[in-house]
């Protein structure tokens, strides 16, 4: 059987109630019968009571009290106003004693009514036999069979409502610490900001559930801690050995006696210096980010940092032929957060564009509002991202395939800006043709 994908909570409540309406149909199927046969049974159980009642009449008061010994026809009948029931008495010529039941028709008045009756024939007085009919109205028998029915199903219907709210209501009461462990999860966007309070549950299962959570959380906390303070001490420490090679290169460079192959050795080691300072300050922003060191109380213009951003990088434009197409929406609304990250995650995106677009390529910037949601949408030609790899485009020195010189840490410290302003950040990409990165800013 399978179930829906969805909250179990939820699951639970929908299989309750669907095993409740499967129960509820199929007695609905099942309850005619047993009606029928519990009516007929009742009306045959009814009949031969009164059948035992009319002989103790006749035993007590004779056969004299139905039938005049003088008439000429030896019988008695009677039957209600409404013809529901009849009793018929009449001597027969017969030794044969025998009582059925069967549902038969009998004309009344020149009426044909449907009956059950119960025939017997009985001795008097060792030599007379008399054949008694009682017979009880089919109509009446319909007419209970059709209330007990109702009332049945009505009564049913009661039970399965009141087991479904009380089912319901005793699965929410037992999965609420799971949802509340849950919430916990959801809410909690890193290990140091996890919610360690404990939640109150009956149930032993989450009680051990929550437990293991808390110390896998906080083990995580630990080497989440351990792993931030090494690359900020390692990156501190690198610095200044960086910085004072970077001086002596600079000192070399300006001597007029060095070779010029070394003087092209020593520009390239510059070069390289230069990228692992860029790099080891990377880390140590991502490691203040991480820290929550940064205040996000600054009023920003989305449509002024894109700008400056442009203004910044159009040398690289021009240097590559590109063709920057800027489509930003002149009325955006303000939002709040650290401008100089903001500014940092945009300039990231845009320079990680203009560096995997070929020469005389295209990179679109876009910039709308819908939704109460402000979305910046910057997008390249040229080879574009597999599918498959798309999700490790954010890892730190992740390459993409032996080919690629990978994406660096860049779009690492990208991702990690966003997520610290609660933005929405996404990749679509044709493996052939263009790349795209999208920011949803929440006004």
């Amino acid at each position: 059987m399978k179930i829906f994908r969805g909250r179990l909570k939820n699951q639970l409540t929908l299989f309750n109630a669907f095993s409740k309406l499967l129960i509820f149909g199929v007695l609905l199927m099942l309850i005619p019968y047993f009606i029928n046969k519990i009516s007929i049974k009742n009306t045959d159980n009814n009949l031969y009571k009164k059948l035992d009642q009319l002989y103790d009449i006749i035993d007590s008061t004779g056969i004299e009290s139905f039938i005049d010994e003088d008439a000429e026809i030896r019988s008695y009948g009677s039957y209600n106003i409404l013809k529901a029931e009849y009793i018929s008495i009449e001597q027969i010529k017969t030794d044969s004693l025998y009582e059925s039941i069967e549902s038969t028709r009998r004309i009344i008045e020149n009426e044909i009514v449907d009956y059950r009756v119960i025939s017997a024939v009985f001795g008097y007085d060792d030599s007379e036999f008399y054949l008694i009919e009682i017979g009880k109205s089919i109509n009446d028998i319909v007419d209970f069979k059709r209330t007990l029915q109702r009332f049945i199903l009505i009564f049913l219907l009661i039970v399965i409502v009141i087991t479904v709210v009380v089912d319901i209501s005793f699965i929410q009461s037992l999965l609420r610490p799971f949802d509340h462990i849950i919430t916990k999860l959801k809410r909690s966007t890193s290990p140091h900001n996890f919610d360690y309070t404990p939640v109150k549950s009956m149930s032993s299962d989450f009680i051990y559930l929550e437990n293991s959570i808390n110390n896998l959380m906080r083990k995580i906390e630990i080497r989440f801690n351990d792993e931030r303070e090494f690359i900020s001490n390692v990156s501190h420490e690198l610095l200044t050995p960086i910085s004072i090679i970077q001086n002596k290169i600079d000192n070399s460079l300006n001597s007029d006696d060095i070779p010029v192959n070394i003087v092209n050795k020593l520009v390239e080691s510059k070069k390289t210096l230069n990228r692992l300072t860029l790099m080891i300050r990377t880390l140590l922003l991502m490691s203040r980010i991480e820290n929550n060191e940064f205040i996000k109380n600054d009023t920003i213009n989305i449509k002024q940092i894109v700008d400056d951003v442009i203004e910044e990088i159009y040398i690289m434009v021009q240097a590559k032929e590109l063709n920057l197409i800027s489509d930003i929406s002149s009325n955006l609304p303000a939002i709040s957060g650290n401008r100089d990250l903001i500014f940092n995650l945009i300039f990231n995106l845009v320079t990680n564009a203009i560096k995997h677009t070929p020469e005389a390529g295209t990179v679109d910037i876009k910039i709308l509002t819908t939704n109460s949601v402000i979305i910046f949408k910057i997008k390249n030609s040229g080879k574009g991202i597999n599918k498959d790899l798309i999700p490790d485009i954010f890892s730190r020195f992740k390459r993409l395939d032996n080919s690629s010189e990978g994406y660096g840490i860049g779009l690492a410290l990208a991702k990690k800006i966003a997520d610290y302003h609660n933005i929405d950040i996404s990749v679509n990409s044709d493996s052939n043709t263009y790349t795209e990165f999208i920011l949803e800013f929440t006004i």
